[in-house]
């Protein structure tokens, strides 16, 4: 039999696999064992089954590009997210189209699909929860999507528990005896299914479990920088004196809240205890404990994904869920004695 009648799905019934994992075996790309890789590949071989540029390009689209959707690139989950899934790509011969919606207007700007029609085989998006008329024209496009952080009804989601991260973070406080403790997230009216609705509702959750406050009055609203968590901190001090612990729904934003802090001639740990979310490389530095996440690897599985979906594998809107970890530092302390 000659090379050009032998398709992916002869090898992949022969091998016993998914043409997904004929694929990811022949193209050397990872999560394939390798005993399945060296199987797929002999019986490749037998069947005399060459996976030509041309015919490869015909089997995942026109393009070989995928649209990476945004909000910023500036910011530490983004940019570790985009760079996960931007190294899979090209280890696939693929490029990535970057296609950002910055979220600092109010509202952000609306995704438009022309800018990416016949432009990309797929498209991912990164922590952005999309309207009704954004799906529909997310689907206009007719390539496979799918969703990290934010899980979009429909569409493949890659993500993590955000809840459970938040209950871990407000537990940890709870333990070491604090008893007024702050939030610092996104909107109060944000999607119920966005990350920030689920890290504030875990905070409450333990609080209100504990018979502690958890009002408006400890629950502050900013934009995930730094800038902005210093400005709201000093605000929720300057309100709540008794005030001894923050838990803030990103590193970035306990950065500023342990700026603020210490301008105040206070000591993180020891006077107020600040506890971030993301696991940003610059934690280690500034001693702040955290809830770690990998979005490098969550950028990486979801392009995986839709590699995956263009080699054959069908889109049917897994969700792929990745761990969190606390990591203890100096910045989180028993609560102050008298307090």
């Amino acid at each position: 039999m000659g090379p050009m009648a032998v398709s992916i799905e002869d090898v992949a019934r022969a091998a016993g696999v998914s043409t997904a994992t004929v694929s990811r075996a022949l193209r050397g790309l990872p999560h394939v064992t390798p005993s399945t890789r060296a199987a797929v590949q002999a019986i490749a071989d037998e069947l005399g089954y060459t996976a030509s540029p041309s015919a490869s390009a015909l089997a995942s689209g026109r393009t070989r590009t995928v649209g990476l959707v945004v909000p910023a690139i500036s910011r530490w989950f983004f940019a570790e997210c985009v760079e996960g899934a931007e190294v899979t790509l090209r280890a696939a011969g693929f490029d990535a189209l970057l296609y950002s919606l910055p979220d600092t207007a109010r509202p952000r700007g609306p995704f438009d699909a022309a800018v990416l029609r016949r432009r990309v085989d797929a498209v991912l998006v990164a922590s952005m929860s999309f309207s009704a008329g954004e799906t529909a024209a997310l689907r206009s496009l007719g390539v496979p999507a799918v969703f990290v952080s934010v899980p979009q009804e429909g569409f493949a989601h890659v993500g993590i528990d955000d809840l459970a991260g938040a209950v871990a973070a407000t537990r940890h406080l709870v333990g070491l005896g604090h008893r007024v403790i702050a939030h610092i997230g996104g909107g109060r009216h944000d999607a119920p299914s966005s990350p920030t609705a689920r890290r504030r509702a875990g905070w409450r959750q333990v609080l209100a479990e504990a018979g502690l406050e958890h009002g408006a009055d400890l629950d502050a609203e900013a934009d995930f920088t730094a800038e902005d968590g210093a400005r709201v901190t000093a605000a929720l001090l300057d309100r709540r004196p008794d005030l001894t612990a923050v838990f803030a729904a990103s590193d970035e934003m306990a950065m500023g809240a342990l700026r603020t802090v210490r301008e105040r001639g206070l000591e993180p740990g020891r006077d107020v205890s600040v506890i971030g979310f993301d696991g940003h490389t610059l934690g280690s530095v500034l001693g702040l404990t955290t809830i770690a996440q990998s979005a490098h690897d969550q950028g990486s599985r979801a392009a995986e994904y839709l590699l995956d979906v263009l080699a054959g594998a069908p889109d049917n809107a897994p969700t792929a869920l990745f761990p969190t970890e606390l990591v203890v530092r100096q910045s989180t302390g028993p609560v102050p004695v008298g307090s």
